[in-house]
């Protein structure tokens, strides 16, 4: 989430918490070892495989909804630490260059979730989703494509946001904090992927943790906006607060 010109002074020197490169090596690993496991685990253990990603016990569905259930909560916490941080709440809690670096720390661990989340899928005997359809939004044309699609998009849109935290000095301020209100797009799109494409969304659990987590991100959203919009009345030429008012 963007911050204000005076949050962009006092954290702009906070660098990421995880490097890039060790970043991008993480997600080389979870992409070879998805892969290993799904195409050459059934070449060597068959046995294993059979019991691991076989129709009945569908192990791979099943990583696949705990991992993006684990994505959604990572974003949520993303999200709402850097309203936190916006809203100057972060101050009083957790502080702010701490909330900086878990903002930034969950927002990538997020995203490495959610790759493990598409790429498990692969493994999965019961939809059978191809390379195409993990890769190409809508193209999911054996499980609720349009929800499905909506959860890619996203996926894709937080791409510039994320990497965005590692060149927020070469892109300016003002680009930078355009592309991180990108997030709310982004968090919208899964919230509905999560709610729609879901198989289980009606447990109640679940259902309360969207809930709960959606309303929470509404309510500092509205915070931040009501604070933006007095911040800007209190530098109007002639304004005068309620405090100056008082003394008069």
């Amino acid at each position: 989430m963007p911050f204000d010109d005076t949050d962009h002074d006092e954290y702009a020197s906070v660098e990421p918490v995880v490097p890039l490169a060790a970043f991008l090596l993480g997600l080389l690993a979870i992409l070879v070892g998805a892969l290993a496991a799904i195409f050459l685990l059934p070449e060597f253990l068959p046995g294993v495989t059979l019991s691991l990603l076989g129709p009945k016990p569908q192990a791979c569905w099943l990583l696949a909804r705990s991992s993006g259930i684990v994505a959604y909560l990572l974003l949520f916490m993303s999200v709402a630490l850097g309203l936190l941080i916006t809203n100057k709440m972060a101050r009083v809690w957790p502080g702010g260059p701490t909330a900086v670096d878990l903002h930034q720390f969950t927002s990538l661990l997020g995203f490495a979730f959610a790759f493990f989340h598409a790429l498990v899928l692969l493994g999965d005997r019961y939809i059978s989703f191809t390379f195409l359809q993990i890769l190409v939004p809508f193209a999911s044309v054996n499980y609720r494509p349009f929800w499905v699609g909506l959860g890619q998009i996203a996926f894709y849109l937080a791409i510039p946001v994320l990497f965005s935290f590692y060149v927020r000095k070469q892109l300016g301020f003002k680009l930078w904090r355009g592309l991180h209100y990108g997030a709310f797009v982004v968090y919208s799109l899964l919230t509905i992927h999560a709610l729609l494409a879901g198989t289980d969304t009606t447990a109640p659990i679940l259902l309360g943790i969207y809930v709960v987590t959606g309303a929470l991100v509404c309510f500092l959203t509205l915070v931040r906006i009501l604070s933006q919009v007095s911040g800007r009345k209190s530098h109007v030429p002639g304004h005068r607060s309620k405090a100056e008012v008082s003394e008069h």
